[in-house]
């Protein structure tokens, strides 16, 4: 869902919010700084209460003074709440108080308390992120009580992350910066997991990691990963992205059926086997690779493919390519 951000507003108009709502987009409400009226803060909270997890307040910067969390005792009814890109923040234990709250984005770097999960009402939650802080010490075991989560995100932070295959509704997890010491064996027991997403940190490789539900795997600036290891770890496998890998150098496609394939940046990468493989795909886009992408402008491409999009280096290269693309009857996007 598209996100329409409202920035630092002095007031807020029900109907102007209502229309984008109506358009499908969802609404984040955002203050980068303090000096906010009971006036605007009781409009903001009207429309929490109206539209529930379709209106997210959030607060970042306030990078002078940290953020005073005492302004949220005005936002009761307040169900998905973003407290990120942070320095400081002061009487945190209000986010413990509101009665409603069941998403919430916690991201501040001088934060050291490393217990404060426990403090928060998190049995409610759907959706939870936190990104690292400086000493990257929270202890994730309290999310463990999280029954109803479904989507999880979590920059840096390792201690007692092993308790988050306890959670029995989790369908999407993103990690972070996980050092290379961090085993991901632990992911394998996620019992309804669908979407796995892994972003920075370092590694070898993700072979420890197999899935037999997972749908979505997203692979993207790994330092060091050389190998994804055989794709047929995860059976039910659909959708494959894979970004800004610089020492990977084959990929094999070999094992699941997928709909949706990307490789991007990926500089190394010169071998993409068991694409033969794939008769339902739907979705190709490959670019800044050591391919072949003339082999894919003459591929025999089953008919449920809609969307490719091939980027070389070479400008010329890729205006005639779309163009041939194009006569052809494929898409640059969905």
């Amino acid at each position: 869902m598209i996100i329409e951000r409202i920035s630092d507003p002095d007031y807020l108009c029900y109907e102007d919010v209502k229309q984008i709502l109506d358009n499908g987009r969802s609404v984040t409400v955002q203050f980068s700084k303090p000096a906010h009226s009971p006036d605007l803060f009781d409009s903001l909270n009207g429309l929490c209460k109206t539209f529930g997890t379709l209106v997210t307040a959030r607060f970042f910067g306030h990078y002078q003074e940290g953020f005073d969390a005492s302004v949220l005792s005005l936002l009761p009814d307040v169900k998905s709440l973003s407290v990120d890109s942070l320095t400081r923040i002061f009487n945190e234990d209000e986010l413990a108080r509101l009665p409603s709250l069941e998403r919430l984005v916690f991201g501040v770097f001088e934060f050291d308390r490393p217990s404060f999960l426990k403090d928060l009402e998190i049995e409610r939650f759907t959706h939870f992120a936190v990104s690292e802080s400086r000493k990257r010490n929270f202890d994730l075991s309290p999310l463990q009580g999280c029954r109803e989560l479904r989507k999880l995100f979590v920059q840096g932070h390792i201690r007692n992350i092993d308790t988050l295959n306890k959670l029995p509704k989790l369908e999407a997890l993103g990690l972070s910066g996980m050092p290379k010491r961090k085993d991901l064996a632990f992911v394998c027991d996620v019992p309804k997991l669908k979407s796995f997403e892994l972003v920075l940190g370092a590694r070898q490789s993700i072979d420890e990691f197999s899935h037999n539900g997972l749908e979505e795997l997203r692979v993207r600036r790994v330092r060091g990963l050389e190998s994804l290891g055989p794709l047929d770890r995860f059976p039910s496998l659909r959708l494959l992205h894979v970004e800004d890998q610089l020492q990977l150098h084959s990929v094999s496609l070999s094992g699941p059926s997928l709909l949706d394939i990307e490789c991007l940046n990926c500089k190394k990468l010169n071998r993409l086997s068991g694409l033969d493989e794939q008769r339902e795909i739907k979705r190709f886009r490959v670019g800044r690779t050591e391919l072949n992408l003339n082999e894919f402008l003459e591929f025999d491409w089953p008919p449920t493919l809609e969307v490719i999009a091939l980027y070389s280096r070479n400008d010329n290269w890729n205006k005639a390519a779309r163009k041939k693309l194009d006569q052809l009857g494929y898409r640059e996007h969905f």
